[in-house]
């Protein structure tokens, strides 16, 4: 056992000061108690003075390759720019990786996103074959290089598995896409499995309505359900899918996923830009979660996500980083309220109640709800939870100022990541910078 005594600690209960966290052998929380009363005099007790510890922060989306793009796809790509031109730019950064490759450019990826303050993080992961599409001589060989990088910067990694088979409804892929297909549900299926065998945390991910037909759909779903595995989806994030998939089905993205019967609480719908009415009823009601993702949905100019529609239906909304363009949740949680408020023309916008302030929401969209959208014990600094800790250095000039009532909304709306100056995964302190 060993001991953590902040200077304040973030418990469900709020922010409380001289509180001592016991930490198990095995990285779980043992307990949380004051620190006046006994602790094991043989233990070390690690004091962290001008630190208040807050839960770790969970990543729910990444696309860790497409770190490498950052700052490079601003210039003219064609007359008029949008998602569907970005992509293209994408498609031949894919074509450059080999295992290798991707194994370094994830490994600084996620060294970045630890000193961000992410001990977790859900890699949706789609470049799995060579280009053209052959398989390596090892079928996994691309997953393996992103699950390594993750066990050597230190940062947890729940894989989620990419089923990719058309470029749009009914249509073969195209050649920037072949590498993210498989031949089959079943031979997609027989690669995960060699995988959730060897115990390591993992999903499966259909990439898009418009990417995977039905027969995949309803085979994943029976192979997640039989081990109760996260599913994570693209939907609602453009326009012209919507449009698209109208044309095909008389219906929207999200409708045809409950149509397939995709929704439950273990599906997570990646953006969710536009989804109306009808589709945020089914969502609240299969208890499905949102991954929104502000600073990428700006750099592409996605649009803003129906933020005060879906607070109001109690959908729980987890945050990402999607095409690592920006590599810090403060920011992204921040970039939530803030485009919320754009689209509303009001302010507090993510509150958990008309009078209280947006900070502890926002805390629990960046921490609680991406564990429950990974299927993680984490998220919250509770007894039997994950020692997953982020200090944040309370001495920080941008934190200047600050009292215990206003704490998380002076971090949020006033500080960046760099005021986290140590991080702890599983209860092991990580080095960072």
């Amino acid at each position: 056992m060993k001991y953590l005594a902040p200077e304040y600690v973030y418990t469900p209960q709020g922010l409380q000061a001289g509180m001592v966290i016991s930490v198990s052998d095995e990285g779980f929380i043992a307990d949380v108690t004051n620190a006046k009363e006994q602790v094991d005099g043989s233990s070390k007790i690690e004091m962290l003075p001008g630190v208040a510890l807050l839960p770790g922060f969970v990543n729910a989306h990444s696309h860790v390759f497409q770190r490498a793009l950052r700052g490079h796809t601003h210039r003219p790509l064609s007359r008029q720019d949008t998602f569907w031109t970005w992509r293209y730019a994408m498609y031949a950064e894919a074509q450059r990786l080999n295992p290798d490759l991707l194994y370094a450019q994830a490994l600084n990826a996620y060294r970045e996103m630890l000193a961000a303050g992410y001990i977790s993080v859900g890699e949706f992961h789609y470049v799995h074959h060579q280009s053209g599409g052959q398989p390596y001589a090892n079928p996994n060989a691309m997953a393996e290089a992103i699950l390594q990088a993750g066990h050597d910067a230190g940062i947890r990694v729940v894989l989620l598995m990419t089923a990719y088979a058309q470029s749009g409804f009914h249509q073969p892929p195209e050649e920037g896409q072949r590498r993210f297909c498989d031949a089959s549900v079943e031979a997609f299926l027989e690669r995960v499995e060699a995988l959730r065998v060897t115990g390591i945390p993992i999903g499966i991910a259909p990439h898009s309505v418009r990417a995977v037909p039905e027969s995949w759909f309803r085979a994943i779903i029976d192979y997640c359900r039989s081990y109760h595995l996260p599913m994570h989806i693209h939907a609602d994030e453009q326009m012209a899918e919507i449009e698209q998939c109208r044309a095909a089905y008389d219906c929207t993205p999200i409708e045809l996923l409950e149509r397939f019967g995709a929704l439950d609480s273990l599906t997570t719908i990646v953006h969710a830009t536009h989804a109306n009415a009808t589709e945020i009823e089914l969502l609240a009601q299969h208890g499905c979660t949102v991954c929104v993702c502000p600073t990428t949905e700006g750099d592409l100019g996605d649009g803003i996500a129906p933020y005060a529609e879906l607070l109001a239906a109690r959908i729980p909304l987890a945050i990402g980083s999607d095409s690592n363009t920006r590599l810090d949740p403060i920011e992204e949680l921040r970039w939530a309220e803030y485009t919320a408020r754009m689209r509303y023309q009001r302010r507090r916008v993510l509150v958990a109640g008309k009078m209280a302030s947006p900070g502890p929401l926002l805390l629990a969209y960046g921490t609680q709800m991406g564990a429950k959208s990974l299927t993680l014990k984490t998220g919250t600094i509770a007894p039997g939870m994950s020692a997953d800790f982020v200090a944040i250095d309370l001495e920080h000039p941008s934190l200047s100022g600050w009292t215990p009532e206003d704490f998380l909304d002076v971090l949020f709306f006033g500080a960046a990541a760099d005021v986290i100056k140590q991080v702890w995964v599983q209860g092991n302190s990580v080095k960072i910078g």
